[in-house]
């Protein structure tokens, strides 16, 4: 019922009319809802429903789609949590949410961990926020995450009184007025070792909530356009599996005194990014003119990355310049992305260039910065490539590891969105094998042009070296599965704002 209520101011100007839809199988727990419900004053404009609908996962089919999927503390009780919140997307309306809450690891779980299994038996209950954010970074499913202070009122339950043990039982999962003295007196124990006592006598828990806010899925596509001549799937893959839409329309509702959004685009290359957005992305038709600024060191490649800028995208300013040079305004974009723009920024400038970044943002805008991991070929295979051939000796990429590392030592505020998938390339295609060893992954191809000089260390070798060196060719092989190479990457795309230190 407080979740309607905390609904309601939010309807206008956008919704006029709230239609919550609410299921409980539990009749004692319907028929308690809906007492309060009588009780309650809400409004015309709300309308509530009670079913009494299960919501297993290929069971509870509901031919509408919802803005608002809640999950409100009822992970625990199903078999499959993944599937379940599988399903609550499926009904969710693109451009829609679903919000988990559930608790955290700290508060009554540290009491369940140590007395559910004797009290009930079982721990089939024992789940918490830390295990949906394991499965959500399992599944590369993009979610924001919002840890909320939060306490429990266990003043009854320390007092002994009847409205105490029930909580405590809830809490465990069974009735502990059906226990002996002596079990339940371990289980009371562990209340008061947790509670807080107050001056005025009131005892508290502390039970930190996690609220997971996952966004429905767009419309994926499962293979790539035609138009799409890009040779690697890398932007594909990134255009296709992140809300892009949602998050421009989320700025645009968000924007204060324009109409207008303005992106910055960092270490923009040739507009390989560009184009794929262009490609597999459709933006809210309300979203009429985004201003879209260019940086890179190299002229030559702003000149093509400005071809590739289609309504709704305007051709803004053009910084020929890398990001620590460029003299830009403070204060000034809604968005700013670098798609495999930073993997030749030294390590010791990521923290200047990250507060610069930062400060580029307006009051609600958001930064995107899509880098390989360190497990990523395009990482790990440079740093091979220099342990084989040069003894160490070299720089190496920096990683989405070195970026997130240095926005924690920056204060910035950032979450991460990760993407798991393989480039297939058949052995035998020989030229395609070369381009994406030799030019993706040992040359900043990423940031410049064609005619840009390869990484010293590497430009004089040939892709007959690497494959007749013992130690190189082992290593490939490993990436070696019926006559198809599976170069593995991970991806992280990084989203931080305005805030820094």
């Amino acid at each position: 019922l407080e979740i309607i209520q905390s609904l309601i101011p939010r309807l206008n100007p956008r919704w006029k009319q709230l239609n919550y839809v609410a299921l409980e199988p539990n009749p004692i727990h319907r028929g308690r809802f809906l007492e309060r419900l009588d009780q309650a004053s809400l409004g015309e404009n709300v309308e509530v429903s009670v079913c009494d609908d299960y919501f297993e996962p290929g069971k509870f089919e509901s031919q509408q789609k919802y803005d608002l999927v809640l999950l409100t503390h009822v992970l625990y009780y199903f078999d499959e949590p993944y599937q379940a919140i599988q399903s609550a997307l499926t009904q969710t309306k693109e451009g829609g949410k679903v919000v988990i809450v559930h608790q955290t690891a700290t508060g009554i779980p540290q009491i369940q961990r140590e007395h559910m299994l004797e009290a009930k038996g079982n721990q089939n209950e024992m789940f918490t926020a830390q295990d949906i954010r394991n499965l959500l970074d399992t599944q590369s499913h993009q979610h924001q995450y919002h840890h909320v202070h939060a306490r429990l009122d266990v003043t009854e339950c320390l007092q002994g009184f009847e409205t105490g043990v029930k909580i405590m039982s809830f809490c465990m999962e069974c009735d502990l007025r059906q226990f002996q003295e002596a079990k339940f007196f371990k289980i009371l124990q562990a209340f008061w070792r947790l509670a807080e006592i107050e001056d005025s006598g009131k005892a508290f828990i502390n039970e930190p909530i996690g609220v997971f806010v996952l966004p429905a899925p767009s419309v994926t596509v499962e293979q790539r356009s035609p138009e799409d001549q890009d040779p690697v799937i890398d932007y594909w893959q990134l255009a296709q599996r992140f809300d892009w839409s949602g998050t421009f329309l989320s700025q645009y509702h968000r924007g204060k005194s324009s109409s207008d959004l303005r992106l910055l685009d960092v270490a923009c290359g040739t507009g390989r990014w560009l184009e794929a957005f262009s490609h597999y992305i459709q933006l809210d038709e309300g979203i009429d003119n985004v201003v879209y600024d260019c940086l890179d060191p190299c002229g030559s490649s702003i000149s093509q990355a400005s071809k590739k800028i289609h309504p709704p995208f305007q051709q803004g300013n053009q910084y020929v310049n890398t990001i620590q040079g460029a003299q830009l305004e403070s204060n000034a974009y809604d968005l700013l992305w670098s798609m495999h723009g930073f993997y030749m920024i030294p390590r010791q400038d990521l923290k200047p260039v990250l507060k610069k970044c930062a400060s580029l943002l307006n009051d609600t805008g958001v930064g995107f910065i899509g880098l390989a991991t360190r497990k990523s070929f395009y990482v790990d295979f440079y740093e091979q490539y220099l342990q084989i051939f040069k003894d160490g000796k070299g720089e190496g990429f920096t990683s989405a590891e070195d970026v997130i590392e240095s926005l924690g030592e920056c204060g910035i505020q950032h979450q991460v969105h990760r993407i798991f998938y393989e480039e297939p390339i058949k052995a035998d295609d020989y030229a395609a094998l070369e381009h994406y060893i030799k030019n993706e992954a040992t040359v900043n191809c990423f940031n410049k042009d064609k005619e840009a000089e390869q990484l010293s260390e590497s430009k004089n070798i040939t892709l007959e070296d690497l494959l007749s060196h013992p130690e190189m060719e082992r290593y490939l092989n490993s990436l070696l599965r019926n006559s198809v190479y599976y170069f593995p990457e991970e991806i992280w795309l990084i989203s931080f704002n305005g805030s820094q230190c």
